[in-house]
């Protein structure tokens, strides 16, 4: 009996020895197969046996538990990766629609913003070909093909204001920016199906290029507007008998505020010429304010019979009564048609330029008195000067727009104005106001308003 006792006690402290070897994972389980399956050839009916089946149970447990957490694991990062994938599409759509957002608002020119969009929707291969219909008081217009009626999708789109598919492969998409539809973006594909998740795409570009346009043709409205305005406080020059005269003014292309430059020409009782050019620092209603107060009181004083410095001393003493930060430089210039008289006086402004009958070309550059409206001392006199023109010389009073360049100095401004009026072949006065617009301004975007102001002498 007490040997039976031990015997038994010994098989259970050899199937604990081993169960407790196996789950502390002291061997791996091919090589616990391995002894189990020798054991078991020893002895197969042993007690030893037996703890060696209860083993084999416990192994394969074991398989069954790891075959089920790999099975889980594999779906688990099945669904990881599938996660991913669609973070990254994410990711591109938002990038892409950051890009349209970018492209939308780089440029006020509707029509630089229309195409510069079109071909960042076709180079990322979301189209294949696209069309932009915009909404005039005409109806829709396709600005690279005016002659082109829009199709019943196109229409139906700018109906509904919901995108309208034809087929599988054309979209069209209306641009909508608040309770306004300006147009319709058509998108074309050769192979690729349009899919729903294309289409929430393709609405949300053509909202991003909605905004876009809605702030360029706001923003044209309002260019329009100021250079309406400007145009309207210039004056109407009269036809003068012994002179010619022409004047020309061209608006900043960049921004929307009236400017403060002005030019104007008046004829004295006596038949002195007066002409006047003048600029007021600044832009906005303010300089347009200063600009016609300026422009009337030196009209007046014009026609009163002060000359040059006169004129501008009384314009300096009213701007220093104005309530303004603003300050203004100026140039008036009196001719004498009898006789070819000139006098002038500048006031921190662009000299003169004269060009005689030969064609040689110089700056009339003297001393001058300084900007109008800053502090000076009361008894400082502000220089005139004189100079007998020969017959057929002319004479240029301009703003300092037509010479000043960001990208270069200002004596290489002026240096440009000489050479435009020696390389101008038009007789007219009008033909060299073009030629010199077009030779200093070309077809570059200028920051600033430009005025021009030629007189002729024929003597």
């Amino acid at each position: 009996m007490t040997e039976d006792l031990r015997a038994a006690g010994r098989h259970d402290a050899v199937r604990a020895t081993l169960r407790d070897a196996l789950h502390g994972r002291e061997l791996p389980p091919d090589v616990w197969r391995r002894v189990l399956a020798r054991l078991h050839d020893v002895a197969p009916e042993d007690v030893l046996g037996v703890a060696l089946r209860e083993l084999a149970d416990v192994l394969s447990d074991r398989d069954r538990d790891l075959s089920w957490h790999q099975s889980e694991l594999e779906q688990t990062n099945a669904g990881l990766l599938a996660l991913h994938a669609e973070i990254d599409r994410q990711r591109q759509r938002t990038s892409f629609l950051d890009e349209v957002s970018r492209a939308s608002t780089r440029s006020l020119d509707a029509g630089h913003l229309l195409d510069e969009v079109a071909e960042l929707v076709r180079s990322q291969g979301f189209a294949d070909a696209t069309r932009v219909w915009t909404l005039t008081e005409f109806g829709l217009s396709c600005p690279d093909a005016p002659e082109r009626e829009p199709d019943q999708a196109t229409r139906s789109a700018m109906r509904t204001r919901e995108p309208v598919r034809e087929g599988s492969l054309r979209v069209s998409v209306p641009l909508t920016a608040g309770p306004h539809v300006l147009g319709v973006f058509d998108l074309y594909r050769e192979s690729a199906e349009f899919t729903d998740d294309d289409l929430t795409l393709a609405t949300g570009i053509a909202n991003r290029v909605a905004v876009g346009l809605r702030n360029a043709n706001e923003y044209e409205r309002e260019h329009e507007l100021a250079e309406r305005l400007q145009r309207a406080m210039l004056p109407t020059l009269a036809s003068m008998r012994d002179l010619g005269l022409v004047a020309r003014y061209r608006s900043a292309t960049s921004g929307v505020h009236v400017g403060g430059d002005w030019y104007d020409a008046v004829t004295r009782p006596d038949g002195t010429v007066v002409l006047m050019v003048g600029d007021v620092t600044g832009h906005g209603v303010d300089a347009a304010v200063v600009m016609g107060k300026l422009q009337n009181a030196l009209r007046a004083y014009a026609l009163e019979g002060h000359g040059p410095a006169a004129s501008l001393r009384l314009v300096h003493d009213l701007l220093r009564g104005l309530d303004t930060p603003l300050y203004a430089t100026a140039v008036v210039a009196e001719l004498e048609p009898a006789t070819g008289l000139l006098r002038w006086t500048s006031a921190g402004h662009p000299p003169p330029l004269l060009q005689d009958h030969h064609g040689d070309v110089s700056f009339l550059e003297v001393e001058h008195a300084p900007m109008l409206g800053i502090h000076i001392p009361a008894e400082l006199e502000f220089p005139q000067h004189e100079r007998e023109l020969s017959p057929g010389s002319s004479v240029a009073l301009f703003t300092d727009g037509l010479i000043e360049r960001r990208t270069s100095d200002l004596d290489a401004g002026m240096a440009r104005l000489v050479e435009a009026f020696r390389a101008c072949d038009g007789d007219s006065l009008e033909d060299r106001a073009e030629h010199v617009l077009r030779t200093m301004l070309g077809s570059t975007d200028h920051d600033d308003d430009v005025c021009l102001l030629m007189c002729r002498w024929e003597g």
